[in-house]
């Protein structure tokens, strides 16, 4: 009887064990950054932010914290944010701390979303998606950067004002727990790696030069001119185009004809026009603008606009000048009358002044053709702008490799 009252008992023990201890163990807590970014800039001004405390003005990054498993019970995270770089300019080859941040534990009700502004020793009181108040507190750094290394990288950011050339991570991780003062575990990760540089000098490559006393030099034989530039990568970067016309009647230099009435933009109140795609790159438009005139002269000038914590700083090219042939002599060497249009003039750039007049010249293959504005590209049908886009990637070697049918 007594060894049945046992096995009752340890029965009885082992049945809470399964049934009852699963409860409790379900109020798991895994919290993610469901949505956002850690931002990058070309430029980072010291200014903006304290390399020794880690608090900033400009969003760093911003992320939207989730509960995968809900609020019902309670949700506690904690956040973790690393700085760190490699600069051969300061003599760091390796990956080199600058600063880690972690926040005091703070409870979520809702999802919240925090961003690196909210990361200082005092406490910040930011709301969650339903109104709930979360109070946010950082104690003093757990580490930084060594104090030789960061006189160091001091000397330099005092010289300009801004971080070192190098290669720097943001790391931020997201930890959670049921409890304030318990285990924080499933952490989550975000990290991105930036490459800054000093800017480099916006530098213009075609058609035409700095040079106003021997305009022959710069002439080209096109009204509808592809205009090339060449500057340092840059993510988030804008570049902005402007052309005018230079009158020697009324202009004595460069800067005085490109201040003047623009033909591109046509609108005199834009300034400059965006070059979409961010691309160094573009082609004089059959419309929408002024038209370009045989015999005369152009100037132009090209802006990049570059993110950094400060706002957008611009970086403003020299200025070219270029003259337009009479095109006339070269149209009758091939048998045409008319002045080419943008789609022909790209093939001419493209193929050479030899092979276009072989396949367009008198007895050429392609005498007296003129394009008829239906094209296809991989069977679907494209207009002229696309395909002369195509051939003015050619033109820049952006397609090595290219297979081309003609259908009579």
């Amino acid at each position: 009887m007594h060894n049945k009252n046992r096995i009752k008992n340890l029965f009885i023990t082992i049945l809470v064990a399964l049934c009852c201890l699963p409860r409790y163990s379900t109020a798991q807590t895994v919290v993610t950054f469901a949505e956002g970014d850690i931002f990058e800039y070309a430029t980072y001004y010291i200014g903006n932010f304290n390399i020794q405390t880690g608090e900033s003005d400009v969003q760093m990054f911003r992320y939207k914290l989730s509960s995968e498993y809900g609020y019902e019970n309670d949700v506690f995270v904690k956040l973790w944010f690393r700085i760190s770089m490699i600069s051969p300019a300061l003599g760091i080859d390796a990956d080199k701390t600058l600063i880690i941040l972690e926040t005091d534990p703070f409870q979520l009700r809702a999802d919240l979303w925090i961003d690196s502004r909210d990361l200082s020793n005092a406490t910040n009181t930011i709301y969650d998606v339903n109104g709930n108040a979360v109070n946010i507190s950082s104690p003093p750094p757990i580490e930084i950067i060594e104090a030789g290394e960061f006189e160091q990288m001091l000397a330099a950011i005092l010289t300009t004002g801004k971080l070192a050339d190098g290669e720097y991570t943001f790391r931020v991780i997201v930890t959670s727990s049921d409890s304030e003062m318990g285990t924080f575990g499933n952490p989550h990760l975000v990290e991105k790696t930036f490459i800054v540089r000093t800017p480099s000098a916006l530098s213009l490559e075609s058609p035409g030069s700095s040079a106003l006393a021997d305009s022959s030099e710069n002439e080209i034989f096109t009204t509808y001119p592809v205009f090339n530039w060449s500057s340092q990568a840059c993510t988030g970067c804008d570049y902005y185009l402007r052309i005018a016309e230079f009158k020697s009647s009324f202009h004595s230099t460069l800067d005085e004809a490109i201040e003047d009435e623009t033909t591109y933009p046509f609108n005199q109140s834009e300034g400059w026009k965006l070059v979409e795609g961010g691309v160094s790159t573009f082609q004089y438009p059959a419309s929408g603008v002024y038209p370009l005139e045989m015999g005369r002269l152009y100037v132009w000038q090209v802006k990049v606009s570059r993110p950094t914590t400060s706002g957008n700083e611009d970086i403003i090219s020299e200025i070219y000048l270029f003259k337009i042939a009479v095109l006339g002599r070269e149209a009758e060497s091939f048998g045409e009358t008319q002045e080419l249009g943008p789609l022909l003039q790209s093939l001419k750039q493209a193929l050479g002044d030899g092979q276009f007049t072989a396949l367009f010249g008198s007895n050429g293959d392609l005498e007296g053709y003129n394009p008829t504005g239906r094209f296809t590209l991989n069977g679907e049908t494209v207009d002229e702008t696309s395909a002369t886009e195509i051939i003015t990637q050619i033109i820049n070697g952006n397609i090595p490799n290219i297979d081309v049918q003609v259908e009579e």
